[in-house]
């Protein structure tokens, strides 16, 4: 009798995890393939990112940092 409960318990673990499997393969699996294959595909070709020649003078950035301490006005 307790063969019979444990392979039906072993049997509902295995249930539930297929159905887990399942679950994760119908609605994840598909769109995470196509993603896949779209970075691949992307991957081919380089992008260069624009370089802003004004971000890399820091001198000219220090001046525009605003002090945030305030005296209380009266």
């Amino acid at each position: 009798m307790y063969n019979l409960l444990k392979s039906l318990r072993l049997s509902l673990i295995l249930l539930f995890i297929f159905s887990l499997i399942f679950l994760f393969a119908k609605y994840l699996l598909l769109p995470i393939i196509i993603f896949m294959f779209i970075m691949k595909f992307l991957g081919y070709f380089k992008f260069k990112k624009p370089i802003n020649k004004k971000s890399n003078n820091n001198r000219d950035n220090n001046s525009k940092i605003i002090d945030a301490e305030y005296e209380d006005i009266d």
